[in-house]
């Protein structure tokens, strides 16, 4: 038995190994957050920057890396979502974004302008979605409004699963292209979500 178990941590031990070197040699950054909501408060921790928010009535204040300080409100009227959002950003300049979606049959759709008031430089996103059973997945790509151009897209799938009926993981990864179309590091992790009591 004792020998048994030896082999057993051997070769978890050169599983997890060649597992790493794998993500390696794809270039494969692990990111995951969190989400903790109680009593209509939702509090986000990403690893993705650093970011942290917390939400309420539909007002989100937010702090990341390349943010010091974030203030965004969103609401939804007859199936169409919008919101409207102000950065102050690390590097001490103001954003103003806009944006909007819409979910019909598990289908999505969105749109968003981003305005930099110091640079004067306008950028666009639009993207679509699906979600079934637990799968999703979209495609959003970026655009300059300024040179008319496209600037880069990201791919993103993921399955969740409901461990309880208070907690969830989203397994999930992100495969980002730049604006030749090349691959960059792939983004893999988990998304947790947890409730507790009434949203």
């Amino acid at each position: 038995m004792k020998k048994f178990l030896i082999a057993l941590a051997a070769a978890g031990g050169l599983i997890v190994m060649g597992c790493q070197q794998e993500a390696e040699a794809l270039d494969v950054d692990f990111v995951s957050d969190l989400t903790i909501a109680s009593q209509g408060v939702t509090i986000g921790l990403d690893q993705d920057g650093d970011a942290l928010s917390v939400s309420a009535g539909g007002l989100t204040l937010s702090t990341s890396d390349t943010t010091q300080l974030g203030l965004e409100y969103g609401m939804t009227f007859s199936g169409i979502t919008g919101s409207a959002s102000y950065d102050y950003t690390s590097d001490d300049e103001h954003e103003l974004g806009f944006d909007t979606s819409i979910t019909l049959v598990g289908v999505n759709v969105d749109a968003g302008l981003d305005w930099n008031i110091d640079n004067s430089t306008f950028d666009a996103s639009l993207g679509s979605g699906y979600s079934a059973f637990g799968l999703d997945g979209s495609v959003t790509s970026y655009w300059s409004l300024d040179d008319f151009g496209y600037t880069s897209m990201d791919i993103d799938a993921g399955y969740t699963i409901a461990l309880t009926d208070n907690v969830s993981v989203r397994p999930n990864v992100t495969v980002p292209f730049d604006d030749d179309f090349s691959r960059g590091d792939i983004v893999a992790g988990f998304s947790v979500s947890i409730t507790f009591g009434t949203e």
